[in-house]
């Protein structure tokens, strides 16, 4: 599934309300898992590549961030971002993210590639309307996937920190 299409959904949900509402609403109305994070903690997920996207919800002050995955076409690499969703006029925090993911352990010695990005996490009270194209994000080559077809997924690792001012 495109990036783009990922975030239509949230054009086209008309859910308004706090971050911990926005939780439970995804989690109840759309299909998109949710888990919980720690700021500066590292999250370590098998990501589906069929389903890549996840909303993180921050235990420490509530905030919600969407990881979204997409895949143009079949053998193409994946890609991976992160937004950060505020609610309307809210105080503007800053976030970045450290991304990685590993893939499968090689032949003959066991040893396991890994793709890593550090980026600053872009913000959005409106994620519908992000531009994709503006975004940083993480590419994860296909050599890097386990399984096949559409059990494919990705072993994929996420740390969030704050910013402080």
């Amino acid at each position: 599934m495109a990036m783009e299409a990922v975030l239509s959904l949230v054009r086209e949900c008309p859910h308004e309300g706090s971050p911990i509402a926005l939780s439970h609403h995804i989690s109840t109305v759309h299909p998109m898992h949710v888990h919980r994070i720690q700021f500066g903690k590292v999250l370590q997920l098998q990501v589906p590549v069929s389903e890549p996207r996840l909303l993180l919800f921050a235990e420490e002050d509530g905030r919600a961030f969407f990881l979204v995955g997409g895949v143009l076409d079949i053998g193409a690499p994946i890609t991976v971002l992160v937004v950060y969703i505020r609610a309307g006029a809210s105080p503007l925090p800053h976030y970045t993210a450290k991304l990685w993911a590993n893939g499968p352990p090689g032949v003959p010695k066991g040893r396991t590639d890994t793709v890593k990005v550090e980026i600053e996490v872009t913000s959005s009270k409106d994620p519908g309307d992000v531009d994709v194209q503006e975004l940083a994000f993480l590419t994860v080559p296909p050599m890097m996937l386990a399984g096949a077809g559409l059990s494919r997924t990705v072993s994929l690792h996420i740390q969030i920190d704050k910013l402080t001012s």
